[in-house]
């Protein structure tokens, strides 16, 4: 016993009745502000993700401008005649799809818009838009920006080409320079307006 109580005193323990107990609290806990202040931050960057309609409105574009490049293009390698177009007037398809403009460097313009419409149709499809991988997100967004610019520089120039040296214009070459502006102006909004993909549902 006296083996016990000296253990006690040098302790500093001593039962109930027989001088100061000390008793072990457990270590109070953080407040919840100082927790939060201590986790990890969410590593920024990686893909972001636009409104809801972009991806289906800019894919919907794409297709249109695409059928009406590839009407054009079957022309270009058939015959304008195949063009149900007016051949006479401000009106002209014939007058503009033939012309030195209309093959710029060698490369017809309604070939070149085909390949610039499935391009662009990659880039604005669901998966162009919202791909899973960060590493390709800067890239793809990149490219489908400055895609949607050089497409509305081609306008400026065929627009010039037309109304300017032809003083005629081509009905369906009209409708793919709307589209391409069209185009233009969703790709910019949703790409202003993507949120990250942390970021809270409600957000999106």
């Amino acid at each position: 016993m006296a083996r016990i109580a000296r253990l006690q005193d040098q302790e500093g323990l001593r039962p109930v009745g027989q001088g100061t107990v000390v008793t072990v609290r457990p270590p109070e806990a953080q407040p919840r502000r100082q927790q939060q202040e201590q986790e990890p931050a969410v590593e920024a960057g990686g893909p972001a993700f636009p409104p809801r309609w972009v991806p289906p409105v800019s894919t919907a574009i794409c297709a249109l401008a695409f059928a009406d490049s590839a009407y054009l293009t079957y022309a270009h390698y058939t015959s304008v005649t195949a063009l149900a177009c007016p051949t006479s007037g401000f009106v002209d398809c014939a007058a503009v799809t033939t012309s030195a403009y209309s093959h710029p460097f060698g490369v017809p313009v309604a070939v070149a818009g085909l390949a610039w419409t499935f391009v662009m149709g990659i880039l604005c499809s669901p998966w162009g838009w919202r791909t899973a991988q960060a590493r390709w997100w800067p890239w793809t967004a990149r490219l489908r920006l400055a895609g949607s610019v050089a497409g509305v520089g081609m306008v400026f120039y065929l627009l010039w080409a037309e109304l300017i040296k032809l003083r005629h214009l081509c009905e369906y070459c009209t409708v793919v320079h709307v589209l391409t502006v069209l185009l233009f102006l969703v790709v910019a909004f949703g790409t202003a307006l993507a949120v990250p993909e942390n970021a809270a549902p409600q957000d999106r």
